[in-house]
């Protein structure tokens, strides 16, 4: 084995090996190494194709699969937003609201969620006085950012503001109402009217049977079926319109 000297920080000279010659090998090699190499032996041999080779070789080392059917899904390194604290527990839910402003493209997704919130809020009722600084509090935001929220919610016809203020003209917060384009379509009795005209059960004048110049039609003065019909539909009225806007 060649050497050469070479100079230390400290001028002492010592003996350094030669890098490029072939030494002694004191370690052995991994062991993917050594499965990969036996493939591609196999490969130059002719005993496996070359799609056959490579797919071996990229499986050696790779995650572990459930059954030999499905492979580990990797979700990748994690985002900033990852080590974020999660929210505090709360019993507060939203109630029934239309899915329209979901399916809003026009909006964006915390808007989405900030409106959620204030149908929660407003619980029962239409309208909730809060401010811009408790929302931004509620969803982890700053209050120019709930502004622009509350403006494209406004825009779009999904909520209503007002600023609360006090006998001296003081502003105190904000009153926002939602709309009936925020809640669900039996919350309005045109809806809910509609609704009840195109369901079946709620037809009390509709024909027995098909139209026919040999039969008499029956009409809506002598028809047997009116006032238990009536009677059912004008429950179903209360029963809706109590559920959505009852005391609470």
């Amino acid at each position: 084995m060649t050497e050469e000297r070479t100079r230390a920080p400290w001028g002492v000279r010592t003996l350094t090996p030669d890098l490029f010659e072939a030494g002694d090998r004191t370690t052995a090699p991994a062991p993917s190494f050594e499965a990969k190499a036996a493939i591609w032996r196999d490969y130059s041999a002719g005993l496996i194709s070359m799609a056959e080779a490579t797919r071996r070789s990229a499986a050696i080392g790779a995650p572990e699969t459930h059954a030999g059917k499905r492979k580990v899904q990797s979700y990748g390194s994690p985002r900033p937003r990852h080590s974020r604290p999660a929210p505090n527990a709360s019993r507060q839910y939203s109630g029934t609201m239309a899915t329209t402003a979901a399916r809003d493209d026009r909006l964006t997704p915390n808007a989405k969620a900030l409106l959620q919130v204030v149908r929660a809020r407003c619980g029962k009722g239409r309208e909730t006085s809060t401010c811009k600084s408790t929302l931004a509090s509620i969803m982890s935001r700053s209050t120019r950012t709930i502004r622009r929220y509350l403006v494209d919610l406004v825009r779009w016809g999904y909520l209503e503001i007002e600023t609360r203020r006090t006998a001296r003209g003081l502003h105190t917060g904000l009153v926002i109402r939602i709309t009936e384009k925020t809640l669900p379509f039996f919350a309005e009795a045109r809806g809910l009217a509609q609704w009840l005209a195109e369901t079946d059960t709620f037809k009390p004048f509709a024909p027995a049977s098909p139209p026919d110049h040999r039969v008499t039609l029956v009409t809506p003065i002598n028809d047997s079926r009116k006032s238990s019909l009536t009677r059912l539909k004008d429950s179903a009225l209360r029963i809706t319109v109590g559920r959505a806007w009852g005391p609470t």
